[in-house]
């Protein structure tokens, strides 16, 4: 069984994606994910993302401090085979994730210009 190639975590707004890419099969592969934050020291499964067969697994709620190092990896299970995981590298929300600009509204008031700023989505 062959491996998930281009394993990537990305973090957008503080939504957390662990991506990769698989080869079409004639079965239907189911993936695994785990996560080793580095307080913890070791790996630990994502419940969200057992035997799932999407190709992504949003990890945000597995996140906890988002100065920690975190490792994800995934592995993929076709009938009763499995292949070797995939590991990522390091990945720190605060240093490797990334924060969309806020949504500007202005509004003219005769004289007066009001400028409302929101968050970013």
């Amino acid at each position: 069984v062959p491996s998930p190639t281009e394993v990537v975590v990305t973090s957008t707004n503080f939504k957390t994606v662990l991506d990769w890419q698989y080869p079409p099969m004639s079965e239907t592969p189911h993936f695994i994910v785990e996560i080793k934050p580095y307080k913890l020291g070791y790996y630990k499964i994502v419940s969200t993302c057992v035997n799932t067969s999407a190709h992504f697994c949003d990890v945000s709620a597995e996140i906890n401090d988002p100065f920690d190092s975190h490792w994800l990896r995934v592995k993929a299970v076709v009938g009763s085979q499995q292949s070797e995981y995939v590991e990522t590298k390091e990945f720190i929300l605060q240093k490797h994730g990334k924060i969309g600009p806020p949504e500007l509204n202005l509004l003219r008031h005769s004289d007066k210009i009001v400028v409302d700023i929101y968050h970013p989505a």
